[in-house]
């Protein structure tokens, strides 16, 4: 599928903008005369000079025109790679600031940098709304009906169809719909645990994970895991000998909180592993369609010819958080999936499977996940600037390729929960690190930041506080 004509305006643009053939504050062709000279549209040009500016490669100054916007010469480091040493099982124990942060991250009265919500700017929801409200006028049952056993039909099969882009073959009887993605996790949970079993999970996790392990009275051991490539496979075998693990569970996709992406070769060794101890895996692949490469990138499932992983995914970072639907593709474990569905009274209301399906069928969802992609990325590549320009020389931050949040460090002198409170007291809220271990002590000087919404005036300068509390906190 070729690009969009804008697209390929502003990349030509961009290469420019490299090769130094414009200059740092070097006015740029105005847009009537780019136009003229490309034989293009004005709002072709005005389309591509947007992007530059998302890109963080322009910008606009009014009743003057738009120039090559100053770069940041300092690069960031990544979060220290940790020990593939493993601790020993435990209870989680939920800390209060966990509710603290999901309260205030949706209370309007402050800036939230902290909650893993999607970009709320996005022309998909309009769309969304258009969608229900039709199914609404059209269906005899107003949309509202209970579903079957394993969901809309429909749905499962536009569900079965877009699964191949991450190499996974499925029939529509072998997907089962839940209630969101953390739903399905907790299906699997309960089909494959019993209260006591150990639960291998990466580290940093997040907390709503832990939270679920929590609830079910099950312990969770905690895998290492590097910035860049996820859960360490080493580790993890190391565990897997110490311990009597029941399952694993993790974000293989541009893993939250560090956007962490675990390599296909890593995949297949997952899977060996899966075999050789003959255990179940629980991929969340929550984030999976939200990579910022043209490519998808496959899922563990991929790779599993014999039922063992449990793919759970949802709308809610792709779509709308509360639509609540989600669902699993649980290999050979369907019909205990399908049994504990039943028994936990997890039926779902048809309207919001009919609306979802009818999005997935139409190409405005490709484009949407095209825009979508884009848009994350640049708006990364702005947090990285704003992290450069404001935050003390030590703080690491990692470099997500998919996804929506980031993990930064600070340097090692700080107490993040402490940079929390502060921050709070400012009117922004992060979610420090505490909360995303079952140790409190684990992640003393980290926080995760969420940079999905636009890069609004106030959503600068709140990032431009938190620097500056940073560097008071040294």
């Amino acid at each position: 599928m070729k690009s969009p004509i804008y697209k390929n305006l502003a990349e030509k643009i961009a290469e420019q903008i490299n090769q130094d053939i414009y200059k740092i504050s070097e006015k740029l062709p105005s847009i009537r005369y780019l136009a003229k000279q490309q034989k293009l549209s004005v709002s072709t040009v005005v389309m591509a000079y947007n992007l530059l500016e998302d890109w963080g490669l322009i910008e606009v100054k009014p009743k003057s025109g738009y120039y090559v916007k100053k770069t940041i010469n300092k690069q960031l480091s990544e979060p220290k790679i940790q020990s593939i040493k493993t601790t020993s099982p435990k209870m989680v124990t939920t800390s209060q600031l966990v509710m603290d942060v999901m309260r205030d991250s949706s209370n309007p009265k402050f800036v939230s940098l902290g909650a893993a919500i999607p970009a709320n700017d996005f022309p998909i929801l309009l769309q969304l709304k258009k969608t229900f409200a039709q199914i609404v006028r059209t269906e005899a049952f107003l949309g509202i009906g209970y579903d079957s056993g394993k969901g809309n039909e429909e749905l499962r099969r536009q569900l079965a169809r877009r699964a191949t882009d991450a190499g996974v073959l499925v029939s529509p009887d072998e997907i089962v719909i839940t209630a969101g993605c953390q739903g399905a996790i907790g299906l699997c949970l309960r089909v494959l645990c019993q209260p006591g079993d150990i639960v291998a999970v990466e580290t940093p996790s997040y907390y709503g994970l832990l939270q679920l392990i929590e609830s079910l009275g099950l312990k969770a051991i905690e895998i290492p895991s590097d910035p860049k490539t996820g859960m360490s496979i080493e580790a993890l075998k190391l565990a897997l000998e110490q311990w009597p693990i029941k399952t694993i569970l993790s974000v293989p996709s541009f893993s939250n909180p560090m956007g962490a992406l675990m390599p296909d070769e890593n995949k297949r060794k997952l899977v060996d592993l899966l075999y050789e101890y003959d255990i179940a895996f629980i991929e969340d692949d929550i984030y999976g369609d939200l990579g910022y490469n043209e490519q998808r990138p496959k899922a563990v499932k991929a790779f599993d010819t014999k039922g063992q992983v449990l793919l759970c995914s949802s709308v809610s970072k792709v779509l709308e958080p509360q639509l609540g639907l989600g669902w699993v593709m649980p290999g050979k474990y369907i019909e205990k999936i399908e049994y504990e569905r039943f028994l936990s009274g997890s039926s779902h209301f048809c309207l919001p499977q009919l609306a979802v399906s009818d999005i997935l069928s139409k190409g405005s969802y490709d484009r949407h996940l095209r825009f979508a992609r884009e848009t994350y990325k640049a708006r990364r590549d702005r947090l990285k600037e704003l992290v450069c320009l404001y935050f003390p020389e030590a703080t690491r931050l990692s470099n997500p390729q998919g996804g929506f949040v980031a993990w930064l460090e600070l340097p090692d002198s700080q107490d993040s929960t402490a940079f929390y409170l502060r921050a709070k007291a400012k009117g922004i809220v992060v979610a420090p690190g505490e909360i995303f271990s079952s140790n409190p002590e684990k992640y003393r000087h980290s926080v995760r930041l969420s940079y999905a919404n636009e890069w609004t005036k106030d959503r600068e300068q709140a990032v431009k506080q938190l620097g500056e509390l940073a560097h008071n906190l040294s």
